[in-house]
């Protein structure tokens, strides 16, 4: 086999890689347990002790039977001259394992022989290999002869996306640059594009020589120290570890210590985007799905019916003003509110509308259906009960304190919603007379005003099932009322959230998504708030109010910044993470068949298959 292994991967739409034996290994991620040493930022003939560290670091490699290859990321000489790679060729000659090995910015800066002596030696600036059914693909980086911001060069650019497109969809990759993929990258982009068309599980860079993880626009990122030793009496480097599908970094200090795990990333399963639509105005609504339709609206007061299985548009209404409330879906109407005023019946088939009714004021409300009965709140201190057959009123209760956004919830005798003026409401379903009613008592700032309540069975002592009524505040206090009377039955704050809950398919569970980096399960079921775990996230604040989608397996966390993670429910930590955009994460919508629609602020809407 050889010791180094890079070149070519892609000829003439054939794809060759190295594996143990010379082939690609396929083995399932639950058999995978392999070992590689990961250098970088050598800088060979910087530092008179660089070639010393260099030297051990390979009798150290050597020595040690659990490390299978090893990486190195770049920076390898401090100038990329042609002596220093001479020199580096010979020390690497001292390898007994294969070695994978790119180009970083001071390999090509300032070369004396115009960038071609590393290719001359070692034959190609990048690498695709394949271990124990892992991919490992490395480009090489620039700027080259010149001064200027990292840059990866258009013809390692072109070979990225020709190995990726040969590359199959469910294999895991990853992927290995001088540089880490953000900002300071000229074209990290266009790199992020290309990763994110397969299954990337990581990607490593060095050039900031500290160890130190990061997110990739959604892509698990890791940084690697450098292997000088500066004011430590000797070098080191990271041992990286793959047991099943957990990839564990260690700290080796050279022929003296591996230290514990500084960082962990679990594989996911391979994520693809089914279909995506770009809006031309802001999406600021939640979305709705029944079967095959889904629905959402825009801030041009649009209202769009897409095919869930395709993204195709089947019709498209327009109000006449923006549109801020998540539409509700029932078997022949689409009921939408708008800032005109007006409270909509679409028909569901071809978006013509069956009636509306002004209420005179704009809205921001979301509407629900229960029992043949439209219930929507306003701005204007109303709610409503509407027939759906002609939009012809019910009833209308005043006198409410502060506006409505949130969906209002129902059992079978009363519709409850909270609003901006720190209230939350029990209204009669047949009368539309208030129930009870509940203040926070702290002002506006500290509403029940976005979150939707939902009304769940619990069962008592005794093993008598009840129900409760749960909605979480903007005073962090998420709190569960008993219907008829408005008792607090529990309370807590103790999980920080703000307005984002989710509940588990069968009721039983609470999501709540706190302020800051955390995410909180908690036991429902008996009526009392009880703790089961809590998985720190990696942002430090989450304000969306935006609620968590679940499934049996996963619960998704909506963020400001565009990235859904989904979470296992068993507490266990994040599985995968999904970069759609720039901007704040509106809606998630759980498709079916693992699929999940997802909306942003900026007018994407995405389907995801995970």
């Amino acid at each position: 086999m050889k010791k180094f292994l890079s070149a070519l991967c892609v000829t003439a739409l054939s794809l060759l890689v190295y594996g143990q034996d010379g082939h690609p290994s396929s083995i399932s991620g639950n058999r995978r347990n392999f070992s590689f040493a990961w250098l970088t930022d050598v800088h060979l003939n910087s530092f008179a002790y660089a070639e010393d560290d260099l030297r051990q670091a390979v009798e150290d490699i050597n020595a040690n039977p659990d490390v299978d290859f090893t990486i190195l990321s770049g920076d390898v000489t401090e100038f990329g001259d042609t002596k220093e790679f001479q020199l580096l060729e010979e020390i690497l000659k001292g390898f007994r394992k294969p070695y994978l090995l790119l180009p970083g910015n001071h390999d090509v800066n300032w070369s004396e022989n115009g960038c071609t002596m590393f290719d001359k030696i070692f034959r190609a600036s990048h690498f695709c290999y394949d271990w124990q059914g892992v991919r490992f693909v490395g480009c090489g980086a620039g700027p080259s002869l010149r001064m200027g911001p990292p840059h990866i060069p258009r013809e390692e650019i072109l070979w990225l996306d020709s190995v990726y497109n040969a590359t199959p969809a469910a294999q895991p990759v990853i992927f290995v640059n001088h540089f880490p993929l953000n900002a300071d990258l000229s074209n990290y982009r266009e790199v992020l594009r290309i990763l994110k068309t397969r299954n990337t599980q990581a990607v490593l860079a060095g050039h900031l020589h500290v160890n130190r993880s990061y997110d990739a626009d959604g892509i698990p990122g890791v940084i690697g120290r450098s292997s000088l030793r500066r004011k430590d009496p000797i070098g080191g480097y990271n041992l990286v570890s793959l047991k099943g599908d957990t990839l564990l970094f260690r700290e080796r200090i050279i022929k003296t210590e591996t230290r514990p795990a500084w960082d962990t990333i679990v594989f996911h399963p391979a994520i693809r985007e089914v279909w995506t639509v770009k809006d031309v105005t802001d999406i600021a609504s939640q979305g709705s799905i029944d079967g095959n339709l889904y629905i959402y609206t825009n801030t041009a007061g649009v209202v769009y019916a897409l095919d869930a299985d395709s993204g195709k548009t089947l019709w498209k209404y327009r109000t006449g003003n923006k549109i801020f409330s998540a539409p509700f879906i029932t078997p022949q109407l689409v009921i939408v509110s708008s800032c005109d005023g007006c409270v909509y019946a679409l028909n569901r088939q071809d978006g013509s509308m069956r009636w509306k009714y002004d209420t005179g004021y704009p809205i921001v409300a979301c509407p629900t259906v229960a029992d043949d009965t439209v219930y929507i709140g306003s701005s204007n201190g109303k709610f409503y009960s509407i027939n759906p057959a002609d939009g012809t009123v019910n009833w209308i209760c005043e006198g409410l304190k502060g506006y409505i956004e949130s969906r209002p919830a129902t059992d079978r005798e009363r519709v409850y919603t909270g609003t901006w003026g720190a209230m939350f409401y029990a209204i009669d379903r047949k009368t539309g007379k208030k129930v009870w009613e509940f203040d926070t008592r702290r002002g506006r700032y500290f509403s029940p005003g976005a979150c939707w309540p939902v009304v769940l069975p619990y069962t008592a002592n005794g093993g008598k099932q009840q129900e409760q009524v749960i909605v979480l505040s903007s005073d962090y206090f998420v709190r569960a009322f008993q219907p008829s009377t408005g008792e607090i039955l529990w309370a807590s704050d103790e999980a920080k959230g703000r307005e984002s809950l989710g509940f588990s398919p069968d009721g039983k569970t609470m999501y709540i998504k706190g302020i800051k980096n955390n995410i909180t399960a908690a036991d429902i079921s008996k009526g009392v708030y009880t703790p089961l775990w809590n998985t720190a996230m990696p942002y430090e604040s989450n304000f969306i109010p935006t609620r968590m989608e679940t499934t049996e397996q996963y619960v998704f966390i909506p963020t400001e910044f565009g990235v859904v993670h989904a979470v296992r429910t068993d507490g266990s930590g994040i599985s995968w993470q999904w970069k759609v955009a720039h901007s704040a994460v509106t809606s998630l919508k759980n498709a079916g068949e693992r699929r999940l629609i997802v909306m942003t602020m900026d007018g994407t809407v995405t389907c995801l298959k995970y």
